[in-house]
């Protein structure tokens, strides 16, 4: 099986689509603002899907041979699976090692705690063990809450795929 994963471009009305998309693991641009042609450029040159609620923007995009998937609805979990019935995906996973940053896209890895020691509250300091930081925007990550709560989606989302 490949292990090459898709990488997408989501247009303007989807951000918190694109921030689920980057913590499953998947290549995410996203711009909250961009025209449609930049968008569609991104998206040929860089071999990207384009992910949009726009029907113009999907027809456009779609006669210059770029994939793409028409999202309908509002529901995260429902938007996913559309996304993977499209393009075939199936049995996503929640995984530090591959996750993305929800801010920037970029990629996050493991760091050692000692390096990050005055760049996060001191209470976190002490009850977590494990961080990662994103190589691009240094954004610190650790398993708080909303990990269980990312842990929870990601069983309803396979769950409903099923």
């Amino acid at each position: 099986m490949s292990t090459h994963k898709p990488s997408f471009v989501v247009d303007a009305m989807l951000g918190n689509l694109a921030r689920k998309l980057r913590i499953l693991g998947y290549d995410s641009k996203y711009e909250s603002s961009i025209e449609d042609s930049d968008l569609i450029k991104i998206a040929d040159k860089q071999r990207r899907i384009i992910v949009t609620k726009d029907e113009n923007l999907s027809k456009n995009a779609e006669k210059v041979n770029v994939t793409t998937v028409l999202i309908r609805g509002n529901d995260e979990i429902e938007q996913i699976i559309q996304i993977a019935k499209k393009i075939g995906l199936s049995n996503f996973v929640l995984d530090t090692n591959s996750s993305r940053c929800v801010n920037c896209n970029g990629k996050i890895e493991a760091i050692d705690k000692i390096r990050i020691m005055e760049k996060v509250p001191l209470g976190i300091y002490e009850r977590q063990e494990k961080f990662w930081v994103c190589n691009d925007c240094k954004k610190i990550y650790w398993e708080g809450t909303h990990l269980e709560k990312l842990q929870e989606f990601v069983q309803r989302l396979n769950h409903r795929l099923e």
